[in-house]
This record gives structure tokens, C-alpha cells and sequence, in this order.
């Protein structure tokens, strides 16, 4: 259900857009914003290759790995001067990190299994649909490159979520007079699981950026630029206890 209700989602924003890109041709048609070529409207295609981390605000937990992810997708820009526009797009990004447990002493049970186990570190894999919604800041057109600043927000709307937890397995547990003293198995890794419930279905992010535009053949550009995205959102429901259940 979570899939399909993501799927209608990316259709209906798609169908937003769509309509958008026709309202904003018909109006502004071949026409052109200041002294030079800078059309009203623009729109295309993006990747984006990124590098996700996560800044964990439970004790004991703690970054253990920032991933590499990627994504892609469509952008519109509609300027209304030669040096700012509004930018709009559709994309597919996928998130994600790993966080290291070992110093947090999280316990629970697995479904399919009676014993209990303790976390060790916990691999999160996220996709996304994203709206950025920015405002482009341009430079007037220097030779054939445009430089400029962009700022705005990613409204990031979960499309699924998975986990993968590297574990030990408690195999006795016996209490004297110094405490209690645990014996366990070897660190071992399991499978990718399903954790859509137990996380946040959306993210708000600052998004921060600068980069240029290089108009290399008529009405054809390539535009080129660096970002960073912050989010505000804590991406799981329950910090202690469903961010980390079985």
C-alpha cells in the first residue's frame, strides 16, 4: 500500500508540473527576460550524485558511515528578470547512512527468532519523492557562462524504507556479586528489512547551492552545481524505543 500511495503521489506532482510547463509556454512563449537570450521558461532533465550522513541525537549512537546515493530527475525554471527565477523539479533521490549502536546497549527480540539480540550497528537506505522549490540568484551572462547562488527547500515525501543491523546474539546471562555477566555470539550481519511504519513519511530540508550555466548550442545549457541539504524532520517516529525494534 505504502508503494502504490507513492506511485499516485510522484503521478499527481508530475501532473501539477505538467500543467505548469504548458500554462508557462503558452504564456511565455519565445520570449526573452533583459538585453540578451535568457528565456522565461526552461526546463530539463538533472542527476545528482550526493553524500548522505545522518546526525543521530540518541546517546551512544553515533555516525559510523556516510553513504554515497544518487538521483535524477526533471527541473523547471521560470525567470522574471534576467537575474532571478524561481525553480521548480520532480526527482527520485534516495538517502541514507549507517549508525553505529555499540555504545547505545539496545536489546530486542526478532520476529523470527526467540533469542534476544543486541545491537551492533544499523545500515538505513531511503528513497524518496522530491520537490525542490528554489530561488536561483544569476549573474548577467558572461561570454557563454551564467554563474549563480540558489536557495530554497525539499519537500522529500518517503517512497520506502529499509534497514540492515549487524547483531550479536545473547547466549547466557548470569548474575554474582560483581554484576551480571553476559556471554555472546559473533557479530553477525542480516538482510535488508522493511521499516516504512517506523519512519517518518516526510523531510523538509534547507537546500543551499551555487554553481553555472553554460550555454554551449542555441537553446541547449548545461548547468553545473554544488549543494547542501539539511533536514529538520527526525527522520524516525520513536527515538528510543521503534527506530531500533525487530
Amino acid at each position: 500500500a505504502n508503494a502504490i500511495e507513492a506511485v499516485e503521489i510522484m503521478k499527481n506532482l508530475l501532473l501539477i508540473l505538467s500543467v505548469i510547463v504548458l500554462s508557462s509556454d503558452v504564456f511565455a512563449q519565445d520570449q526573452a527576460v533583459g538585453p540578451k537570450t535568457r528565456k522565461k521558461f526552461k526546463i530539463g532533465f538533472n542527476l545528482s550524485p550526493s553524500v548522505n550522513f545522518m546526525q543521530p541525537n540518541t546517546d551512544g549512537v553515533k555516525l559510523d558511515a556516510a553513504k554515497m546515493k544518487f538521483g535524477y530527475g526533471m527541473m523547471a525554471e521560470y525567470a522574471f528578470t534576467n537575474n532571478y527565477a524561481i525553480g521548480l523539479g520532480l526527482e527520485h533521490t534516495m538517502g541514507g547512512a549507517a549508525l553505529d549502536f555499540s555504545k547505545a546497549d539496545v536489546r530486542y527480540i526478532a520476529k523470527d527468532d526467540t533469542s534476544e539480540f543486541k545491537l551492533i550497528g544499523r545500515t538505513y537506505r531511503y528513497d524518496y519523492v522530491n520537490l525542490p522549490i528554489t530561488l536561483k540568484l544569476m549573474t548577467n551572462e558572461i561570454g557563454y557562462f551564467t554563474y549563480f547562488g540558489q536557495f530554497g527547500v525539499d519537500i522529500s515525501v518517503l517512497a520506502s524504507a529499509k534497514t540492515k543491523d549487524e547483531r550479536i546474539m545473547l547466549l547466557s546471562s548470569v548474575s554474582d556479586s560483581l554484576g551480571v555477566v553476559e556471554t555472546f555470539d559473533v557479530a553477525k550481519t542480516g538482510d535488508f528489512q522493511g521499516r516504512y511504519n517506523q519512519t517518518m513519511f516526510m523531510n523538509v530540508k534547507l537546500r543551499i547551492g551555487a554553481g553555472f550555466e553554460w550555454n554551449f548550442s542555441g537553446n541547449t545549457s548545461m548547468v553545473v552545481s554544488v549543494s547542501y541539504h539539511n533536514g529538520f524532520i527526525d527522520l524516525m517516529k520513536d527515538p528510543k524505543d521503534k527506530q531500533v525494534a525487530e
